[in-house]
């Protein structure tokens, strides 16, 4: 098994090393475009009910029509958020759209082992939710664990739901049932890999402790993303994923096997919803999300062939399309509601 094992690992990387190779010496691959200046939005610090200071940015209108609160994934930041963020304001500015990191995340302070759980992220997102939008209707979406994050909120807080949450979106995100994703493997490899895992993140806890960076590669994205992803985009999220601390991998790690939370749905019965997966997603397979969108009556179901677990990245205009679709819907829900022409229907 350990020589196998080692056999797949090698492939893996030889084979993420020649698609490196070709997507940089294709002759007729396009220039890359210009990337988009960074996004500068009002930045604040939220409190946590233990204290913990979570990095908060909100961008657009003041006061708005209407809050939308996006919530981001495990390891990353709320910086992956930023394509939602214009095309959200460039086809609504009446809007005010806030990004935030979790705690042991991004800018945001770091946190004791025993409250790196799904749960305090729900109790979190409430304080966000107080900070941010104190009135009017409010709309929330998260990607993996910030979806994660909304359901651990409704389970605390279902009365919010439907009187200040007006919509919610679920991207590439699962309700439970994580322990038998075999994340592409074979399952005795994956169980293998998932009994290793919490040695090899100790490890790496060690030597960030000694001064060594954690390491981020080609293995890390090949999990998140598909095999036609944007070279842009992978770059982009690893620069962020190198910046997440060994401590915060470890410390959050095994969260994810107590999450189970299908029931807490039934608060968004009411509520205007949107369920988005790549279904090549090998980290939250398509399955979770039709899970979620069937224990959801108003939800909306989209799936796109070929995306990985990072959808909101890699069908970027795709997803914004429906986000600002379900914005719409929760906010203005009758007949009256004005047409809005966007950039984004392109």
């Amino acid at each position: 098994m350990r020589t196998s094992t080692l056999a797949a690992s090698a492939l893996a990387v030889a084979a993420g090393a020649a698609l490196a190779r070709r997507r940089a010496t294709r002759p007729d691959a396009a220039p890359p475009p210009e990337p988009a200046p960074p996004l500068r939005g009002r930045a604040r610090t939220v409190t946590t009910e233990d204290g913990v200071e979570l990095h908060v940015e909100e961008f657009g209108a003041e006061p708005p029509t209407a809050t939308v609160v996006l919530a981001h994934g495990y390891v990353q930041s709320s910086k992956l958020w930023a394509g939602q963020v214009r095309d959200l304001l460039e086809a609504r500015p009446d809007l005010k759209v806030v990004t935030y990191d979790h705690r042991g995340h991004g800018a945001s302070g770091r946190t004791t082992r025993d409250r790196a759980t799904i749960e305090h992220l729900g109790g979190d997102l409430a304080r966000v939710l107080e900070a941010v939008a104190p009135a009017g209707p409010v709309v929330v979406g998260g990607h993996s664990m910030g979806g994660m994050t909304i359901m651990a909120l409704a389970e605390q807080r279902p009365e919010l739901f439907g009187d200040r949450i007006v919509g919610a979106a679920f991207v590439g995100t699962s309700s439970g049932g994580l322990d038998a994703v075999t994340w592409g493997m074979p399952a005795p490899v994956a169980r293998l890999v998932k009994r290793l895992l919490p040695v090899l993140n100790e490890r790496a806890v060690r030597a960030e402790q000694a001064g060594k960076p954690r390491k981020v590669g080609a293995l890390d994205m090949r999990l998140i993303f598909s095999k036609s992803a944007d070279p842009a985009d992978v770059a982009a999220t690893m620069e962020v994923h190198r910046a997440c601390s060994a401590e915060t991998v470890a410390a959050f790690g095994a969260t994810f096997s107590d999450h189970d939370r299908v029931r807490a749905l039934k608060a968004l019965a009411d509520v205007p919803a949107l369920v988005v997966a790549g279904d090549a997603d090998l980290l939250c397979p398509v399955e979770h999300s039709r899970v979620i969108a069937d224990a959801l009556p108003l939800a909306e179901f989209a799936v796109y062939p070929g995306a990985g677990h990072m959808v909101q990245l890699e069908r970027r205009p795709e997803v914004s399309r429906r986000l600002l679709a379900l914005v719409e819907q929760a906010v203005r829900p009758t007949a009256e509601a004005r047409p809005v022409e966007s950039p984004m229907s392109a």
